[in-house]
């Protein structure tokens, strides 16, 4: 039964420390007796009882070489070191022992658990073998995702992310959106974060769930979404975004931004800088809204895509006293909102929590001040643009 050494497998591999120290736990809780687990090299990985790790377990040598259950009477244990009366039970991998599960007691009395405990191990063993396959699961589609929104065709032949996507079953050449969503930052102990991102992935993950639907976590505050398009296209994908943010709401404060419609690498590449664009109008203020779409956002585009000489000559219109005074960011909270709703003088005063005589009062001063007739769309209109600009770079 002893496998070569290159090909023989640890239990590390299959059983991380945590989860073996919660199985003999968990066993010698369940059975009243001391339980170890040892590596394919009969040494001590863990135990219940303290200063037992890393220590050789000598009664596991022969049950690693043979892979048959082994008894150790009072007789045995006086030949074999570290090692109590009881029974040892090899823990067996497609066919290979991997380590073993010392049981200390009577051996009459506690060979009776070894099925017990051997079927607790194998429930372990695959929770973690389904843990890794996950994991492995998720760092591909990372990858996958890394590639898609770097994609530079002067760098990476299109065929080799392709095989990637083919590997997870996913194609690239469906009609897809990409979907961006960040959390708001928050200070939380690591545990807790780690159980928040699995419970936020889920919620995700519900409302994605067509078979060709991808959502993968960038890093604790973001998630991206490679979403099949309904039959509504990106509005359809609107509304369910709009109720999943409301979920998301008892986990913190979410942005989700929308990208546009996209079909091959070169089109999700784009769709992602889309959706991006749209999470970056909202956490830096220029829109209020929780969720938003690339196509709710042709002023902040005409906006971002203002060259730098036309934003220099339409600066130099209005005078410097402006873009200097201590007042400039109230003025420009004035004119975002005033252009924000429309003109609409008694709207604007109820967004600013403002009297409407102030309202009054605050246009004539910044006229007397600066020459800004903000009643004048020739003036403020431009002025309005660059601030959106200013605040997106």
């Amino acid at each position: 039964m002893k496998e070569d050494t290159a090909a023989s497998v640890n239990i590390s591999h299959v059983l991380d420390k945590e989860l073996c120290e919660k199985l003999v736990q968990a066993s010698s809780l369940t059975i009243g007796c001391n339980v170890l687990v040892t590596d394919e090299k009969g040494y001590v990985y863990a135990s219940n009882i303290q200063n037992r790790e890393g220590t050789l377990h000598e009664g596991s040598l022969e049950v690693i070489e043979s892979g048959q259950t082994t008894w150790h009477d009072e007789e045995a244990v006086r030949r074999l070191s570290g090692t109590m009366p009881g029974i040892t039970i090899p823990l067996l991998m497609e066919n290979r022992v991997i380590g073993t599960i010392g049981i200390t007691g009577d051996p009459k009395t506690v060979a009776g658990y070894a099925a017990l405990v051997q079927q607790m191990t194998q429930v372990f063993m695959g929770f973690q073998r389904r843990q890794q396959a996950s994991a492995g699961i998720d760092n591909k589609l990372q990858n996958l995702v890394r590639e898609i929104i770097h994609f530079d065709a002067r760098i990476t032949h299109p065929q080799e992310i392709r095989n990637m996507a083919l590997e997870l079953g996913a194609d690239l050449e469906l009609s897809r959106a990409v979907i961006l969503i960040q959390k708001s930052a928050v200070t939380q102990p690591q545990a807790e974060q780690k159980t928040g991102n699995a419970a936020e992935g889920e919620l995700v993950s519900r409302f994605f769930r067509l078979q060709q639907d991808f959502v993968c976590r960038r890093n604790d505050g973001e998630q991206l979404v490679l979403a099949c398009l309904p039959r509504e296209g990106v509005s359809g994908l609107t509304e369910r975004c709009r109720h999943m943010e409301e979920e998301l709401r008892r986990f913190g404060q979410f942005r989700i931004g929308i990208g546009t419609e996209a079909c091959g690498l070169g089109e999700l590449r784009r769709s992602y800088e889309n959706a991006a664009f749209a999470v970056r109008a909202m956490q830096t203020g220029v829109r209020r809204e929780t969720v938003l779409t690339y196509y709710d956002l042709n002023l902040e585009r005409l906006a971002a895509g203002m060259p730098d000489d036309v934003c220099a000559a339409v600066r130099a219109v209005y005078p410097d006293a402006l873009f200097q005074s201590q007042k400039y960011a109230e003025i420009m909270e004035i004119i975002d909102n005033w252009c924000r709703h429309g003109f609409h003088f008694t709207n604007t005063a109820r967004a600013l929590h403002v009297h409407k005589s102030t309202l009054t009062y605050r246009f004539q001063r910044i006229r007397e001040l600066y020459g800004l007739d903000i009643y004048d769309f020739q003036q403020v209109i431009p002025l309005f643009l660059l601030y959106i600009r200013s605040r997106l770079a």
